[in-house]
């Protein structure tokens, strides 16, 4: 081998040595990681997402108990491919989590697609107080780096959890004139709701609805003026109540001030929506400390939204 080929040979050598050392030095970037959208169906569920940006947004969400409740997680991008899916609930004792394997065998190995899962609330649960939880969706890619090694990049989305009696948007906040009433004060002397204006001095009487969460809405007087009316010596009742369909229930102590707080009267609130929007309310209560009248004070009357 003459001078020049030795030439040629050695740089053709180093040539592929750089080359080497260089790729080994600045391995390419990764592909960008999953990007997810969530969506829900079904009357017993309710989710409230936030967009962060053109693809990944931010949620909450709202399970009645007795579910299932299914959602859908979209895969908008994946440039590295899917690989592997996950949903997990952060407090097992809560409920369970069923991936459709259906979907997730068909969405592997793609740059888009869905998959879906279904929560269903452990029935052994005692009551259907809120409680809270996340629900943990893990998206992982299917990438290699340049030696062919899994380099996955992975999105996870927590949604945070509540666990609730209903779910409902039935009922709309502000401000519901009381269109009727009727019933009794304690002892049993009878009251109407001309009897309400005239002796409260008003023109009309009105509550005001507020919504907590989607299917629980606070009033802020739950006697409909009867105790500002008749009793401005007790604090007025503010109660919470679920809206599950057409019904609306509440049942909540009422607080006392002065040097002896603590819960003073149970109060019971049993409502109905009316098909043409107006609210039917029936109130009562019971002492919780002291002894309840022999005829305590109830009523029902019916509000319309202002």
């Amino acid at each position: 081998m003459n001078n020049s080929i030795r030439y040629i040979f050695a740089c053709f050598v180093a040539c592929i040595s750089c080359v080497d050392d260089y790729t080994d030095s600045n391995p390419p970037h990764q592909l960008d990681a999953p990007f997810l959208r969530i969506s829900s169906d079904g009357n017993n569920q309710q989710l409230v997402s936030v967009p962060v940006n053109a693809y990944q947004n931010t949620y909450r969400s709202y399970a009645q108990y007795g579910g299932p409740v299914q959602f859908t997680v979209s895969v908008v991008d994946a440039p590295g491919l899917v690989g592997t899916v996950s949903v997990v609930p952060s407090v097992p004792d809560f409920g369970t989590v069923t991936l459709d394997d259906a979907s997730v065998t068909a969405l592997a190995g793609k740059d888009k697609g869905d998959f879906r899962f279904t929560f269903t609330s452990n029935p052994a649960i005692p009551d259907q107080s809120d409680r809270s939880m996340n629900l943990v969706i893990t998206v992982s890619d299917s990438q290699l780096n340049h030696s062919g090694e899994p380099d996955a990049m992975t999105t996870i989305i927590t949604v945070p959890t509540i666990l609730v009696a209903c779910v409902s948007d039935a009922v709309k906040d502000g401000i519901y004139v009381v269109t009727a009433a009727s019933g009794n004060l304690d002892g049993g002397d009878p009251y109407t709701l001309d009897d309400l204006k005239t002796d409260g001095e008003v023109d009309e009487i009105t509550v005001e609805l507020a919504t907590e969460r989607p299917g629980l809405v606070t009033i802020d007087d739950a006697t409909a003026g009867v105790w500002p009316v008749y009793y401005s010596g007790r604090l007025t009742p503010v109660i919470k109540l679920d809206v599950c369909g057409q019904t609306i229930k509440g049942h909540e102590g009422e607080t006392s001030v002065g040097e002896d707080p603590g819960p003073v009267r149970d109060f019971t609130v049993d409502a109905v929506l009316n098909a043409d929007g107006t609210i039917t309310v029936t109130w009562s209560y019971a002492r919780i400390n002291g002894t309840t009248p022999d005829t305590p004070a109830k009523g029902t009357y019916t509000l319309s939204k202002q």
